[in-house]
């Protein structure tokens, strides 16, 4: 009797600890399968291993939503690099497992070693997107989309805005000084709008120009 309730401790101390783990770095996570399907930039349909179909959201991306300008060069893209092709899926620890739509989170990684998400960014096809907290790749990102290509949803953008003034002559205003808080350098002036700028900038700091209206990061998107 002694032996069997010893065992039964034992199990339920095993069990415990393994969904501790579990809650702890619910995110983290490795698959193998295949690409089945492009929904759009930034989710896909995969065949697991296992043979079990998964819906699967990008970490650390967002693509034009269907119908919006550039959602069809992102979708376009997406299949081109990922339709049919094998693929590892890696979630992240800092995140969790699944979005509240059931679909899966993670990077998907693809022959050769290339990041999806990354690939699609520097092609322009979509914009660096932060939810609740930063990802492991934060800073990856945001490095390829700052040199990304004027094409896809910057394209979108600049559609959208007044003709831009050049970078040099924006910051010819301030003397050669930058103000603190922004990336690319922008001028210490009394005061500066997105018309004035004509490019996107990442809001480090406190915004003194107030130009992350929506408070994801960006300014003048």
């Amino acid at each position: 009797m002694r032996t069997r309730r010893a065992a039964a401790a034992i199990a339920c101390s095993l069990l415990a600890a393994a969904l501790a783990v579990g809650a702890a770095g619910a995110g983290d996570f490795t698959a193998r399968g295949a690409v089945s399907r492009v929904v759009d930039g930034d989710t896909l349909d995969v065949v697991l291993a296992s043979g079990k179909r998964e819906r699967v959201r990008l970490i650390g991306i967002d693509a034009p939503e269907r119908g919006a300008c550039g959602a069809t060069g992102a979708t376009s893209a997406a299949r081109r690099l990922a339709q049919g092709k094998a693929v590892v899926l890696r979630g992240d620890a800092t995140q969790a497992t699944r979005d509240r739509y059931g679909r899966l989170l993670a990077y998907i990684w693809l022959p050769g070693g290339k990041d999806l998400g990354f690939q699609l960014l520097a092609g322009g096809h979509a914009r660096v997107y932060v939810y609740d907290r930063p990802f492991r790749r934060l800073r990856a990102y945001w490095s390829v989309e700052a040199g990304a290509r004027g094409t896809g949803v910057r394209a979108c953008a600049a559609a959208r805005a007044a003709p831009p003034r050049p970078r040099t002559a924006v910051a010819r205003a301030g003397g050669g000084r930058c103000r603190t808080g922004y990336s690319p350098c922008l001028p210490v002036v009394g005061d500066l709008d997105c018309a004035d700028i004509g490019f996107t900038v990442r809001v480090t700091g406190s915004d003194p120009y107030r130009l992350d209206g929506d408070g994801d990061g960006l300014g003048c998107e």
